[in-house]
């Protein structure tokens, strides 16, 4: 099993130049026609890059970012690539037309990801799939969970959710497991923050990080004229694995950028929820992704984080980090055991990868019956 290695804001098992030459090679396969940088529109300096699909059925734009440009081209591509197979690797269905309480699940269906408004049962017919249980064994999940894209002719009613939380890619099977696994841990944070009334939420003074990458992302935030609003929304359930939402605003517009990570690394989770918030305001300044809502251009649509330092250090937040695996594998072992725990209920997984590009990487999409999401990944400010 490859050792993981680290590099500025992330750890994987290869050098991302590596992983760029191995991914450019495929780029014509999934419909990708062109990788921009966009970071020069901005004033920040944080490399983003668009990878652009025009013949795609979910997002046409996808956006990537990361510490240096070789990692956001590595970013953006992979994100178009996971949407290529959401649409098109998905497996046909096994069983058609069949109602969960006719099958002998090792889950509740009615515990994954809904629509707002569903009226999901166990009694509606739906299509079903293969998936691995990752402790063990295999089961039946609804066709609809993994699959993305608006080419179906069949009116499917109103009830699972096809969002892209879950959804991931790596270099190797076990790698983009664990990235899927972090993403949707990540999304159970953010979820249970939009409960928790503000003046009980924790915020994190920018100015008393410590980490050398971390900090140089907030001070070219600062040098840009930008204000940042750290919240740790990292959840007791989840031992030894940190996560924070980052909310960037700057004077030149009227909105509020948001970015969330999380990961054992309380700075690789910070680093994720900084240049999340960046890509963000830079997919709002460029205008090119399919799903930007219009009210956003809207001026005065949000006030600028308080102008006072946050009460808590950084130390603070970092005081009881998690230990750092040596191999994707074990990683995924202990998220495995983490989610089980929290849920009663074991993750599953889909394997989406091609054969043919196995070597070069894998694309996944776990579900994780239990564990929250809240539409269109909406992320809650910490203050007014």
């Amino acid at each position: 099993m490859p050792q993981l290695k680290t590099f500025a804001g992330t750890r994987r098992t290869r050098h991302p130049l590596d992983t760029l030459e191995r991914i450019s090679r495929h780029l014509g396969e999934y419909g990708i026609t062109r990788l921009a940088d966009v970071t020069g529109l901005d004033v920040i300096g944080i490399p983003v890059v668009m990878a652009v699909r025009p013949l795609a059925t979910t997002l046409s734009v996808s956006q990537g970012k990361g510490a240096t440009l070789t990692h956001a081209r590595v970013s953006a591509a992979m994100e178009a690539i996971e949407l290529w197979h959401a649409e098109h690797a998905v497996p046909k269905a096994e069983l058609e037309g069949v109602a969960a309480a006719e099958l002998d699940l090792t889950y509740t269906v009615t515990d994954l990801e809904q629509v707002d408004g569903s009226l999901l049962t166990d009694r509606i017919r739906l299509d079903w799939i293969t998936a691995e249980i990752l402790t063990g064994g295999e089961t039946l999940v609804p066709r609809a969970s993994a699959h993305l894209g608006m080419t179906g002719t069949t009116w499917r009613g109103h009830h699972l959710s096809s969002s892209s939380n879950g959804l991931a890619s790596g270099n190797t099977l076990e790698e983009a497991t664990v990235h899927a696994l972090y993403e949707q841990i990540e999304r159970d944070c953010t979820a249970a923050l939009a409960l928790q009334p503000i003046s009980e939420r924790v915020t994190v003074d920018p100015e008393s990080v410590t980490d050398p990458y971390c900090a140089d992302l907030i001070r070219l935030v600062r040098a840009a004229g930008g204000r940042l609003e750290i919240t740790d929304a990292s959840l007791t359930r989840w031992r030894g694995v940190a996560c924070f939402t980052c909310r960037l605003w700057m004077p030149d517009t009227g909105a509020m950028f948001g970015g969330a990570g999380a990961h054992a690394s309380p700075a690789i989770a910070l680093s994720r929820a900084i240049t999340e918030a960046a890509q963000s305001r830079l997919t709002f300044i460029a205008g090119t992704r399919d799903d930007l809502d219009p009210r956003a251009y809207r001026d005065g649509t949000a006030q600028a984080p308080r102008a006072e330092p946050a009460t808590t250090p950084w130390s603070d937040a970092v005081k009881a980090p998690g230990s750092l695996a040596d191999t994707d594998a074990e990683e995924m072992d202990r998220l495995v055991e983490l989610i089980t725990t929290a849920t009663g209920t074991a993750p599953m997984r889909v394997d989406l990868t091609r054969p043919d590009a196995a070597e070069d990487f894998a694309v996944v999409k776990t579900l994780s019956p239990g564990l929250a999401f809240l539409p269109r990944h909406e992320l809650p400010r910490s203050s007014r």
